[in-house]
């Protein structure tokens, strides 16, 4: 079988082409290149398709799916999605973790909403999962999905080191199962991604006083 790096590699492959076969028809919405783009759309959803072991029917789904999102023009450029995430820490020195309906741990976090800096994101993101106030204090990381172990959707993700100034800790039903501090040793498992760069930022940004963003390299 494959090993997993290959299976990610291949992965982040499909998506490319998929989103050159979208932002091709929204630029070339008809004529010869458009069925060149159509053509490629029905391969990336057949292999997308295969790759997370989903039937023939599916694999239609997906490819309508991505053909209604094509825009117009600029509107219909596909872009990697882009996410921020909050690193705040208790009295005690724990990590505020959420429990999420998959039943994995991971950060509160969300994608970024049209009209909001990436600072305001991460208040409204901590008030609306966790019931927490906090303060975004510093910029931690710029996180690439693929450098995460994940296979799905491209996605950069902005994480924060953030004060917590209040609130009552509450788990949002609509998006955790529960919520709660863990100390850097003890996070509890399974995590959502296999990748733990972000807890040895978490580190160093709470206990070492690291200032300096970090960024996955060339």
């Amino acid at each position: 079988m494959p090993n997993r790096d290959f299976l990610i590699e291949l992965s982040c492959f499909v998506h490319r082409i998929a989103a050159t076969a979208r932002t091709g028809l929204a630029f070339k919405p008809d004529g010869y290149d458009a069925e060149r783009y159509q053509e490629l759309l029905h391969e990336a959803a057949r292999i997308t398709a295969l790759l997370e072991d989903l039937d023939e029917t599916r694999a239609v789904e997906l490819k309508d799916r991505w053909k209604t999102e094509v825009a117009s023009g600029f509107d219909g450029y596909v872009t990697t999605g882009v996410g921020c995430g909050v690193i705040a820490f208790n009295e005690r020195d724990e990590l505020l973790l959420l429990k999420r309906l998959t039943g994995k741990w991971w950060y509160p976090t969300g994608f970024c909403d049209v009209g909001l800096t990436p600072a305001e994101h991460v208040v409204k993101e901590a008030k609306e999962e966790t019931g927490l106030d906090v303060t975004p204090l510093r910029l931690m990381a710029i996180l690439d999905s693929r450098h995460q172990g994940s296979a799905r959707r491209h996605l950069y993700s902005m994480l924060f080191y953030c004060r917590i100034d209040g609130g009552n800790l509450k788990a949002s039903p609509l998006e955790a199962l529960d919520v709660g501090f863990f100390p850097l040793e003890r996070l509890p498992e399974p995590l959502s991604m296999p990748e733990r760069t972000w807890v040895s930022l978490a580190r160093e940004f709470h206990f070492e006083g690291r200032r300096e963003v970090y960024f996955d390299a060339i």
